[in-house]
């Protein structure tokens, strides 16, 4: 009896822990579409105000046959294809955010080399960007292989990497930082653009938020929880760093596995 008795209570240890995990999961999901609701909400009325206008006037110019004004009508379309764009962009993220919250992505760890990745990963960047800049990488202690997934991984550096260039503007190259310690090895995304408020770097990796001195330049304010999701589940630790006006640091730790 004794022991049937302890298993019973295993059992239910076990089942409430399962509830309590999907329970965890529901309320993430809850709060996901809360902030989406309301974020959305006010997040496409600008995309589709510009799109309404716009067409208002690509008819304007078709009815009264001006259609010799091909500037006027390159920049109404111009304006249409960012706005469509803006939508897409939040969609897509949107989409991302809600498999990851939903735990539906797949964990394919390889004894990953990450010099070779991280080299080629900053040529990619460098060959794209049209205002002459590069990524610089930097490398120190003794290189070894860490077992990672290189998906999940290529998603998060993208993600840090295109922020860097986008928040920099004129301003120095960013920097890549591969730190090869003994029980660890820390990634490094530096940038010396516009930085976080202090105030509001709590809140850096919440779904939807987007610091105030930011709100001009393009984004859905989704890229970096969805980061911090795709360094968890490749069982690493994000953190940032950041100062007005002198830019910021994001940097992954990874557990070296021996």
């Amino acid at each position: 009896m004794q022991e049937k008795l302890e298993n019973k209570n295993r059992d239910l240890n076990r089942k409430a822990k399962e509830l309590d995990v999907s329970l965890n999961k529901e309320k993430e999901l809850g709060q996901l579409k809360t902030s989406f609701v309301s974020t959305a909400s006010h997040q496409f009325r600008t995309p589709l105000s510009i799109i309404q206008s716009n067409t208002e006037l690509l008819e304007m110019f078709v009815t009264s046959q001006k259609i010799e004004d091909l500037e006027g009508l390159k920049k109404i379309t111009g304006r249409i294809q960012i706005a469509i764009s803006t939508m897409t962009d939040l969609m897509d993220d949107v989409l991302k955010l809600g498999v990851l919250t939903s735990g539906n992505v797949p964990y394919r760890p390889l004894n990953l080399d990450l010099v070779v990745f991280c080299e080629r990963l900053t040529n990619d960047f460098n060959l794209i960007q049209k205002d002459g800049r590069t990524i610089d990488i930097f490398i120190t202690g003794e290189p070894y292989k860490v077992m990672l997934d290189p998906k999940l991984l290529s998603h998060t550096l993208n993600n840090l990497i295109n922020n860097a260039f986008k928040y920099s503007i004129s301003k120095d190259n960013p920097q890549l930082r591969l730190q090869f310690e003994e029980t660890k090895v820390i990634i490094s995304i530096i940038d010396y653009g516009v930085g976080i408020p202090e105030e509001e770097q709590a809140h850096l990796f919440e779904p939807f938020f987007r610091a105030n001195n930011v709100t001009d330049i393009k984004g859905t304010g989704l890229g970096l929880s969805i980061a911090k999701e795709y360094v968890n589940i490749n069982k690493g630790n994000i953190i940032a760093k950041s100062k007005t006006g002198a830019g910021s640091c994001f940097e992954i730790t990874f557990k070296r596995k021996v």
